[in-house]
């Protein structure tokens, strides 16, 4: 697959094959980019082919952070609590089990090797968990007025105090929602749900924010983006270079998931997309693996809320032969 480069509307969406650290660095330098940059990475769980790849994160900072300040920003999630099944926090972490699940996240750190990269890098990782619990976020009024003047509330009022001041000092960049290629269509609008951090006054993410039968999932999630759309300038990056996750479900799957659910994998693809709008880059990738996004509850509402993507860009996608 050659590079292909689109305009939708006056925003940018690229689709790239991408083999080597020096055609990813190309590929960033391309997107003229505004610092400082914030990547929000898919650390959800340790399934193979299942969270950002480390060495294509290693390439992003690297290349990110010859041109300016780099943060990068997650909550703990099911990667620490399920790496600790007899942790059974309630509404908010226990100053023991917050030591817990800190040195849950100091081994997924060291064992995936981004401790020594962001270390060797001097960037700072933002947990937003431990933002909230240190009380370093910013005034819950004032995002809601932020977020209020350009969407609908959100259904949760607590989502407004979630955002930390690390962060919002650095509004004026760019915040970068670096998904995973998993053909489960999960990937940049979702992969903002992450930073609603849980066991902090509220207990579980699940529990609070997925609601019975995932009822409230969906809305959540576009509530969560509200916040982040209303105050800094958020893009999409989709990676699936080194391997991306297929045929969930399958009996005959190779992988299981820690969620119980068996998969399959794609090797060494090289598949990179990026847009200025990660609410239309995942309608383009869900269309060209032929999918109608419209059939993804979250992408509907959010396309209700944002604004729906131009059908010049549905049938671009389809255009696209998938590997």
């Amino acid at each position: 697959m050659m590079r292909e480069e689109f305009q939708f509307e006056g925003k940018r969406l690229i689709v790239d094959d991408i083999h080597s650290q020096e055609e990813f660095s190309d590929f960033i330098g391309s997107l003229r980019l505004k610092s400082p940059f914030i990547v929000k990475p898919n650390w959800i769980c340790r399934d193979h082919c299942h969270y950002t790849d480390p060495q294509i994160l290693e390439w992003s900072l690297r290349s990110l952070s010859e041109k300016g300040e780099v943060i990068i920003v997650e909550s703990y999630s099911a990667r620490n609590t399920m790496a600790l099944p007899n942790l059974k926090p309630s509404l908010t972490l226990s100053d023991i089990e917050r030591m817990r699940i800190r040195e849950s996240e100091e081994d997924f750190l060291k064992e995936t090797g981004i401790k020594g990269l962001i270390e060797d890098l001097g960037i700072e990782y933002v947990n937003v968990t431990e933002e909230v619990l240190e009380k370093k976020t910013v005034e819950e009024e004032n995002v809601r007025e932020l977020v209020e003047r350009k969407f609908p509330p959100v259904l949760r009022d607590e989502l407004y105090s979630f955002l930390p001041e690390k962060l919002y000092k650095a509004r004026r960049g760019t915040l970068i929602s670096l998904a995973k290629l998993k053909l489960f269509f999960t990937m940049c609008t979702k992969n903002m749900f992450g930073l609603i951090p849980e066991y902090v006054g509220y207990g579980s993410r699940f529990a609070r924010y997925h609601g019975k039968g995932n009822t409230e999932l969906s809305q959540n999630i576009v509530d969560v983006n509200k916040i982040y759309r209303s105050i800094f300038n958020v893009v999409g990056l989709v990676e699936g270079v080194n391997c991306l996750s297929y045929n969930i479900g399958a009996r005959t799957a190779k992988h299981r998931s820690v969620f119980g659910y068996k998969y399959d994998v794609m090797m060494n693809k090289g598949l990179l997309y990026y847009c200025e709008d990660l609410l239309w880059l995942d309608a383009f990738v869900h269309r060209q693996w032929g999918k109608d996004p419209l059939e993804e509850e979250h992408l509907q509402l959010a396309s209700e809320t944002f604004g729906r993507w131009p059908p010049d860009l549905v049938k671009e996608a389809e255009k696209i032969e998938t590997p």
